[in-house]
């Protein structure tokens, strides 16, 4: 138990020090920028997602699933920008590929890049740090 406080201690901390590199303002409509939240999963508290957009378009995305040993998953890639739809779209058929950019978040869609429908829908909000 002590490692699992420990290590949301870090992530914590990890996620506080990354914040003062974050890139954008949050008030345009650029989206490159750090994002993190707690998303949904099916058998543990939540999933902590890290995003983390560069200008440049390519991206990386961390995974670690609460209260499981080993379950730190990282992808990078690019990903393509459509500021008339402020949709995000990676380039990775493993993770979800769609979201949406708010001022200050950025939301998970469907496989199909619609907006999710259910009561858990705000959880899958990623807020920009």
């Amino acid at each position: 138990m002590n490692n699992k406080i420990l290590l949301g201690l870090a992530l914590f901390f990890s996620l506080f020090i990354l914040s003062c590199a974050s890139v954008g303002s949050g008030n345009d409509l650029n989206p490159a920028g750090i994002y993190a939240g707690v998303i949904p999963a099916a058998d543990c508290p939540g999933i902590s997602v890290v995003a983390i957009l560069n200008d440049n378009g390519t991206y990386k995305i961390t995974y670690q699933y609460i209260d499981r040993d080993d379950s730190l998953f990282t992808y990078r890639g690019n990903y393509k920008w459509d500021s008339s739809s402020k949709m995000v779209t990676l380039d990775n058929r493993e993770l979800p590929v769609y979201y949406r950019l708010g001022k200050i978040s950025l939301t998970q869609l469907d496989m199909e890049g619609k907006e999710i429908k259910s009561e858990f829908a705000a959880m899958y909000v990623l807020r920009r740090i």
